[in-house]
């Protein structure tokens, strides 16, 4: 890996890390407010469901096979749940297939990873744990493990992880528009080769060219999907209850 790839990886990896510990002291805070508030009890039983969740999750991912080769996954890949993308797992298909034996093993594999990821998304979707705190805390290792697992999931397992899947699509849009973001508040060259390099991989990227004026555009139509996704989740709340 060159000095330019190495740069690029440490800006990659630094936006992922920014608030994290800051995210869990506001847990930690919130918790302790909460706990000594008979009004904010509800609260309180959020905030532990939430680093409990967090907690399992990243002590429970990492049991699941994914080439030894991870940082492959370490980069914006395309949304998978668009199946006119599934083409473009490719590499990291290839590179996840040569961990097993055998398709029954890998397989067996993705199943136990869906399991996983639903576990960890079932109470975030439904409202039970902080979707925030849980972004700040999980979303590498989420999107390196979802790299690899999500084009089988989306493609074989269409009845399997269906909150995982739901959480997939929305944290995926969240980590699109931080990397825009970040690149149009710091107006990163090494940030706007990256998309450059990379525009296949954007959600619907429909502007002429790229520049901040262009990124900012994207980042408006990408806050109107978010705001979709949690409409969505809203829907599968009030489903759930009947």
């Amino acid at each position: 890996m060159d000095k330019q790839e190495n740069r690029l990886s440490t800006w990659l990896k630094n936006i992922y890390y920014v608030g994290t510990l800051g995210s869990l002291t506001f847990i930690m805070f919130q918790a302790f407010y909460a706990k000594n508030s008979v009004i904010e009890s509800s609260e309180w039983e959020k905030a532990k469901m939430t680093i409990e969740n967090i907690e399992n999750f990243n002590k429970n991912i990492i049991d699941c096979v994914i080439p030894v080769d991870y940082e492959l996954a370490d980069k914006l890949w395309a949304d998978f749940s668009d199946p006119e993308k599934f083409h473009l797992s490719e590499p990291l298909r290839n590179a996840y297939i040569l961990e097993f034996n055998d398709s029954y093993e890998a397989s067996k594999n993705t199943i136990r990873a869906l399991e996983v990821f639903n576990s960890f998304a079932y109470p975030i979707i439904m409202g039970y744990a902080s979707e925030e705190a849980s972004f700040q805390n999980s979303k590498y290792n989420f999107q390196i493990y979802s790299s690899f697992i999500m084009p089988y999931a989306f493609a074989e397992f269409s009845r399997i992880g269906f909150h995982a899947k739901v959480l997939y699509r929305l944290w995926r849009i969240r980590i699109e528009k931080m990397i825009i973001d970040d690149i149009i508040l710091s107006e990163s060259e090494i940030g706007m080769k990256y998309l450059l390099e990379n525009k296949e991989y954007l959600i619907f990227y429909e502007e002429a060219d790229f520049s901040i004026s262009s990124l900012k555009e994207h980042s408006k139509k990408l806050d109107k999907r978010l705001k979709a996704m949690y409409k969505e989740i809203e829907i599968v709340r009030k489903n759930s209850l009947k």
